[in-house]
């Protein structure tokens, strides 16, 4: 039902040398599946023949990165197949995901659905849905910087939003990977040193992060250290009041 098809996206042809292994492993592993990799260009030459009343909302977004988000649902509606970021390495063939209509996964650093993969048949309704609900999030937590927006607006956060309307148990055939299955010991902490799950691992993407998304991984990475130093200064601060109290008896007033 998916057919053998791999998109991946960048700004040219000319792959990043840090990704060049990963997205060989992708080709290698996968060698009777065809492979597109969608340029900035190619993907608004794309919008503007496929999907020409969206091209104004495609041209809206601030950043190019959602672009690349919205283009994600936009070509698996129509050809359908695989997505993959650059920074995914795979390790194993994924013909046993074939048999579905929607492959995804959740992700590894916070309680989400990540869109870094996912596999889909071609004018699946649900990605039908993302794509109707799309202008209605542009300015999503625009106000937040960047991060939160891109999450918000085309992400993460959007996908997973857009599963808790349609309802998971309403999209047929679907098939969510374990983390065992997809992330294994990969995650925003120890991409770059892990060695994945069964199917894939990831090496260090973040192309598009910014002062922002650097601040919320130190925070995801290190809560625990956060917590514990908070938990401290929030009794120095307790103790330090009480000391400084007058705890005495009120004196009388000579009347």
């Amino acid at each position: 039902m998916i057919p053998k098809i791999i998109h991946q996206t960048w700004k040219t042809q000319n792959v990043p040398e840090e990704w060049k292994d990963a997205v060989d492993s992708c080709k290698t592993v996968n060698n009777e599946y065809k492979y597109v990799l969608w340029t900035d260009e190619k993907m608004e030459n794309f919008v503007k023949k496929e999907y020409p009343e969206f091209l104004n909302t495609y041209r809206s977004y601030k950043h190019n990165i959602q672009r690349c988000d919205v283009f994600r649902y936009l070509v698996l509606y129509k050809y359908g197949g695989i997505y993959l970021d650059m920074d995914i390495i795979c390790k194993k063939k994924l013909d046993i995901f074939l048999k579905h209509s929607f492959v995804l996964a959740k992700s590894s650093n916070i309680n989400s659905y990540t869109n870094m993969f996912f596999m889909v048949a071609p004018k699946h309704p649900f990605i039908k849905f993302c794509i109707d609900n799309l202008p209605s999030y542009v300015d999503a937590y625009s106000y937040a910087g960047n991060h939160l927006h891109v999450y918000h607006s085309t992400g993460p956060s959007f996908l997973t939003n857009m599963i808790h309307k349609y309802r998971i148990e309403n999209i047929k055939n679907i098939y969510v990977l374990t983390n065992a299955e997809f992330a294994g010991d990969c995650s925003i902490c120890t991409e770059g040193k892990c060695s994945g799950g069964i199917y894939f691992a990831h090496v260090i993407g973040r192309s598009w992060n910014s002062i922002d998304s650097d601040f919320y991984n130190m925070c995801i990475c290190n809560y625990k250290e956060i917590i514990s130093v908070l938990l401290i200064l929030t009794l120095l601060i307790y103790v330090w009041l009480n000391k400084n109290t007058n705890y005495g008896a009120p004196k009388l007033l000579n009347i």
